[in-house]
């Protein structure tokens, strides 16, 4: 693969979802949702009659808006992809970029690339903005925070991955449905699974084991990985849901994506 053929695309790339008014707009909105965190940093609470201090509240208003941002770059990037492939063979630019000495192995990783990319970056501006709205306002460190960010930018390639093959065997509304249906099976076996965990839950239950389904084991683990990183920023231990960690079983998935999405774009016929 030429590398000088795989930065091009991942520019033009990035430049063509630049011109998209959507991309400002969903940049627009996730910086108010940003900003209007402020307010949380300021406020004063009572547990039980004792008052809470604003850097215990601004450490868990901070991990809540984590995984809110984290969640948000997974739609977004659904969102940005979903008609990429389309966009780009309707107006045959892709047709005139393989008419080049380029192979289309670097034309898809170029766009997987360019897409997620540039969906990180504002995912990590938003992150490292809410870090930096913690320091200021209570003067907590959270040293864990922006590498947990990092972590989750694999579900963010992930998504990238997943849409565009979806995109190239049904319609692209369907495909990024189908996503977003992965991410909420997620959330919930996650969810159970991790509400299991509790203490309290555990001795509801009188400490049996529960029977987790071989499917619910193989799922990719979008949320689980959200809830190692968030163990990662907590300082806590992680309990892994089978015998397979969130961030291999995810990384394996975008793997298997990108072969998928190679092998059935190789038989694409582009005019």
């Amino acid at each position: 693969m030429d590398f000088r053929n795989f930065l091009s695309i991942t520019k033009f790339t990035i430049q063509d979802e630049l011109h998209n008014k959507s991309f400002y707009v969903l940049t627009a909105v996730s910086m108010i949702f940003v900003f209007l965190l402020k307010g949380c940093f300021h406020s004063n609470f009572a547990v039980n009659g004792q008052q809470v201090n604003s850097t215990t509240i601004g450490y868990n208003a901070s991990i809540i808006a984590f995984n809110i941002i984290a969640s948000a770059g997974v739609l977004m990037a659904v969102l940005l992809t979903m008609r990429v492939f389309k966009r780009d063979k309707d107006d045959g630019m892709a047709a005139a970029i393989l008419s080049k000495p380029v192979r289309r192995i670097e034309y898809i990783s170029g766009k997987i690339a360019g897409i997620w990319v540039l969906t990180y970056c504002l995912i990590f501006i938003l992150h490292t903005t809410v870090y930096i709205i913690m320091l200021l306002n209570t003067g907590g460190r959270i040293p864990f925070f922006l590498p947990a960010s990092v972590i989750t930018s694999v579900n963010i390639l992930f998504a990238v991955t997943a849409v565009m093959y979806f995109s190239m065997i049904m319609p692209d509304v369907i495909a990024a449905i189908s996503m977003i249906a992965i991410a909420i099976v997620s959330l919930v076996s996650d969810s159970i699974y991790a509400v299991s965990q509790n203490a309290a839950v555990k001795s509801m239950i009188g400490q049996q084991e529960i029977h987790v389904s071989l499917w619910r084991i193989l799922w990719p683990k979008l949320v689980a990985l959200q809830f190692f990183s968030t163990a990662l920023i907590k300082e806590t231990p992680f309990q892994q849901f089978g015998p397979i960690h969130p961030l291999l079983n995810i990384a394996i998935y975008c793997i298997l994506g990108f072969v998928l999405l190679y092998w059935r774009f190789s038989r694409e016929e582009l005019q």
